[in-house]
């Protein structure tokens, strides 16, 4: 064989090993959802399994409704996981974790209160990875890198279920033991574009995420301190797409047809007229459960 074409060969038998395809998101609900390059899948805040109102009643337990997690993750046709980030304790946001990380042979990375839910829940040390802030990870052609930022107070100042959970938390069990514990947000590189998921839905005086730059923003949006204060972040990360999160009601079953059950008092459509108004060149992007956006 000729040089010339054994070195187109072997650049050929390259970008087999190594090319990847477009880059996916699929919206899990809350603030939750799949990213994908068709070689790796990463999974954040998987919480299909809703917790309602009357399970913060005393006596009470909560668990992983398995049936509905496989449900879901069907639908968005996910076959295998890589990774699963989670961004605090909540049972919002970490109730299903163990299960997805168990079930894929994932490894499930979050605060020591998240790795104390994975631990309680079945999952040994070698798929345990503690975050801290600053700390960066390589997951195929992802990297991900974690901001420490705190949550948000619920009501007058006051962040329900604050506090850690100290140790393995097995299930079921009260809602109330799932402790916010630090919460983190994820910037997210890879050569088909940059994300920030900011996992708390305001922009503090001391902000953290301030010089990370990002083609696409995903943004809570429930419990805003305004729709203004989060327009800041749009203008620091130079994002040209948003895509909101955590605006769906979490105490009410996801709808498996029709429109989205809103979380009270989110107010979209104030929303939506203020990113119009002020932030027209931003592209917001609203997918239903499990719609496929091109990144």
């Amino acid at each position: 064989m000729k040089p010339i074409k054994q070195t187109l060969l072997l650049s050929l038998l390259l970008f087999s090993f190594t090319a990847y395809g477009k880059l996916t998101y699929k919206w899990l609900g809350i603030s939750g959802f799949v990213l994908s390059d068709e070689k790796t899948t990463l999974v954040f805040d998987p919480a299909m399994t809703r917790v309602g109102l009357l399970d913060f009643l005393p006596f009470r337990t909560v668990k992983t409704d398995e049936d509905e997690v496989d449900y879901w993750l069907s639908r968005c046709g996910v076959k295998s996981i890589d990774a699963v980030f989670v961004n605090h304790a909540h049972t919002d946001h970490v109730i299903d974790a163990p299960y997805v990380a168990r079930k894929f042979k994932a490894k499930l990375y979050g605060s020591s209160s998240v790795i104390n839910v994975g631990l309680g829940q079945g999952l040994n040390n070698d798929q345990l990875q503690e975050v801290s802030d600053g700390e960066q990870w390589k997951v195929g052609a992802f990297t991900i890198t974690a901001y420490l930022t705190p949550h948000s107070p619920h009501v007058l100042g006051i962040t329900l279920m604050d506090g850690d959970i100290t140790s393995p938390l097995k299930a079921p069990s009260s809602a109330w033991n799932y402790r916010a514990g630090d919460t983190y947000s994820y910037h997210i590189t890879h050569p088909e574009g940059d994300l920030l998921f900011q996992a708390i839905s305001r922009v503090d005086e001391e902000d953290t995420l301030k010089d990370l730059k990002a083609d696409t923003l995903l943004l809570t949006i429930a419990n805003r301190a305004s729709s203004e204060n989060l327009i800041k972040r749009f203008k620091t990360t130079g994002a040209k797409t948003v895509i909101p999160l955590h605006y769906d009601n979490f105490f009410k079953k996801m709808k498996r047809e029709g429109e989205i059950d809103l979380f009270w008092g989110v107010d979209m459509e104030e929303f939506k007229a203020s990113t119009s108004e002020k932030a027209a060149e931003v592209k917001i992007v609203w997918p239903g459960y499990c719609e496929g956006v091109g990144i």
